[in-house]
């Protein structure tokens, strides 16, 4: 199976990857920043138990968040600031405790205000586990608060 990384041009560079760092609640979590290049962004996730739910299974808001970020990294990696305004996830298989999961996202279209962007998270095994589709929009933020956020 080809990866996203595959398509997306340019090469990496690890100064964006030293730039910009992920939410308090990705680190929570667990996520990880293996690549960044501009449009492109690729986590990964060790699912652990605080991951699952009440039947013991990955719980279907982990891999919603791991592609939210995912995409919203890829945005960032173009210097947007991006707000999620829809998310859709289909999940299409479940993973284990224990699997380690990969997320790469890309920037799909960027217009003047919105931003759509794709997603795939794989198992290990290259096993199809959820893909998503994310609109964003690019906020623009006041010269205040720049010094105040996370990078």
């Amino acid at each position: 199976m080809k990866r996203i990384e595959e398509a997306v041009e340019g090469s990496g560079t690890a100064a964006i990857a030293g730039e910009l760092s992920l939410s308090p609640f990705a680190n929570l979590i667990g996520i990880k920043i293996d690549r960044m290049k501009k449009n492109y962004c690729r986590l990964s996730l060790v699912i652990d138990e605080k991951c699952t739910n009440y039947y013991g299974g990955v719980h279907g808001g982990v891999l919603a968040t791991l592609a939210d970020n995912c995409m919203g990294m890829a945005m960032r990696t173009a210097g947007l600031h991006p707000i999620t305004v829809e998310l859709t996830v289909n999940y299409m298989s479940q993973p284990k405790t224990g699997d380690k999961l990969t997320a790469e996202g890309l920037i799909i279209h960027q217009g003047n205000t919105i931003v759509l962007t794709e997603c795939i998270i794989m198992s290990g095994d290259l096993k199809n586990v959820a893909r998503a589709k994310g609109v964003f929009i690019n906020r623009v933020l006041p010269v205040s608060n720049k010094e105040n956020s996370y990078k």
